[in-house]
């Protein structure tokens, strides 16, 4: 009894300190297949690790498998030579049975030790071949919400840059328009006495102005907050937002305009 536990103890260090060592090359080759930049792994690397370590298990099992019927074969021969020799009557001497008995137990006990750490290695296989399947899983997974974070950057992109030219064509026209109040301005401060029809006309033309100044102003709020509302997704996701794609608002938005 005391041998079979010192062997069952045996057994159960050298499997702990086998987790171990499998634990600890798969955390480095973790980190070894991590990508720093994006931090995804790379899946080819992954599934070829695992059938590796997949295909090293069938063969140590293999091993085991061919020493198990090695020592079958043994004890067939020996309880074959024992037959024979009881048949013949040729008595075993106490020592040569008491011998044989010493060796029969000893290929049992290695028979059982052979099949708990088969049945062991079988345990294990099948974990590891869960764990890759789960993997494969959530790779995949990754990888779809990765395809449609990027495609969802790309839409929120363009929407920025239209928005960008849309901002751009409203200063221009606001510009326009401000240029047009100016000259009108001058126009009507050295011409003197103008006629009735025609200050009513500069007088309706100085409101359309001045509604297309407002309306352009309230397009150009709506635009600024449109495109922080698409960064702040961008940079979310984590996206970077390109140099040209920063939008500088004109500063005349905000200067005072007077109009008659």
């Amino acid at each position: 009894m005391i041998e079979k536990l010192k062997a069952i103890l045996e057994g159960t260090d050298q499997s702990i300190a086998e987790i171990r060592k499998e634990a600890f090359d798969f955390g480095r080759f973790i980190s070894a297949a991590e990508n720093g930049r994006t931090g995804d792994y790379d899946a080819e690397k992954l599934i070829k690790y695992m059938d590796d370590k997949f295909k090293a298990k069938e063969a140590l099992i293999d091993k085991i498998q061919l020493k198990n019927v090695s020592y079958k074969n043994q004890i067939q021969k020996a309880e074959a030579q024992i037959k024979q020799k009881v048949e013949m009557g040729d008595d075993l001497k106490f020592i040569d049975f008491h011998q044989l008995q010493i060796e029969n137990k000893k290929h049992v006990k290695d028979i059982d030790e052979r099949n708990k750490k088969l049945v062991a290695l079988k345990v294990n296989a099948t974990k590891t071949v869960q764990t890759l399947n789960n993997l494969k899983k959530k790779l995949g997974d990754a990888n779809k919400e990765n395809e449609m974070i990027h495609s969802e950057m790309k839409i929120k992109q363009q929407k920025l840059e239209k928005t960008r030219k849309a901002i751009e064509e409203t200063n221009q026209e606001i510009k326009q328009a401000t240029l047009s109040n100016k000259q009108m301005e001058a126009f009507k401060q050295h011409q003197q006495g103008p006629e009735p029809i025609e200050f009513v006309q500069q007088k309706n033309e100085t409101q359309e102005l001045i509604n297309c100044v407002k309306n352009k102003e309230r397009k150009i709020e709506i635009a600024e907050v449109a495109a922080k509302k698409a960064r702040a997704i961008i940079r979310k996701h984590g996206g970077m937002v390109n140099e040209d794609m920063e939008i500088e608002y004109p500063g005349m938005m905000h200067q005072d305009m007077e109009y008659n």
